[in-house]
């Protein structure tokens, strides 16, 4: 059975401790700021979730968790399923960072249609009061980049891949490229409601994403995870 280190496990009694321990003394009368929550991804699907030596849970691969320590390849999270949360520990060889700080993002310049003809069936595509916005995103991973970014666009709520407008008008994506193992040309996928990329320092990765827009939509700008790009448009 899996379990604990001895220190992992006394750090689930005596963590809040030491960390109050470490902390510098707040200026009198200064209201303390607090800390961003730093955010990981599951890299494995059906990661044991384990509190002391028992395992508490599952966690999805891509699944988001909270990061709320680590020690000796362990990692404290918190993960939410549905309206209740819970506390535990998965190995840390089992997460990838919840970040794309790392990754340097350009967007190429585009210009809206008024349709868009699907590349698969080369049938044309239009939307009532709507334009299409073809967005080509180029990441350029570092030595400090995850291998792996999971991204999810199937609802408003937990996106983490979106287009805004205006005064921040949330906009998912209508299909994105979809690169098919033994297939040279891609394909553009409407189905699929999430995507894994896989990034390698020094190897650009080029991804396509289709959403549609209203009619006299500006200042477009993308959002991938915590990283937010101007979308530069031409008339």
């Amino acid at each position: 059975m899996m379990s604990l280190p001895r220190a992992v496990a006394l750090g689930l009694w005596l963590g809040g401790a030491v960390a109050a321990a470490g902390e510098p003394a707040a200026r009198p009368g200064a209201a303390p700021e607090p800390a961003k929550p730093v955010y990981i991804a599951i890299a494995r699907d059906k990661a044991p979730l384990m509190f002391q030596n028992a395992q508490i849970g599952e966690l999805a691969e891509g699944q988001r968790v909270q990061l709320l320590q680590e020690i000796q390849g362990w990692s404290k999270v918190r993960a939410t399923f549905g309206n209740n949360w819970f506390e535990g520990w998965v190995r840390s060889a089992e997460a990838v960072p919840d970040s794309l700080a790392d990754v340097a993002i350009k967007v190429a310049p585009t210009r809206p249609a008024v349709a868009y003809r699907d590349p698969v069936t080369d049938r044309e595509i239009t939307l009532p009061g709507h334009q299409f916005l073809e967005v080509r995103v180029k990441l350029e991973p570092s030595e400090k980049s995850p291998r792996q970014v999971f991204l999810k666009f199937g609802n408003e709520e937990t996106a983490d891949l979106y287009l805004t407008h205006g005064r921040g008008t949330k906009v998912l994506p209508y299909a994105f490229v979809r690169r098919v193992a033994g297939m040279t040309r891609p394909v553009f996928e409407r189905e699929e409601k999430r995507q894994t990329l896989t990034l390698a320092p020094g190897e650009p990765l080029v991804e396509t994403y289709v959403f549609p827009v209203p009619f006299r939509a500006q200042d477009f700008e993308l959002v991938i995870k915590d990283t937010v790009t101007r979308v530069p448009t031409r008339r």
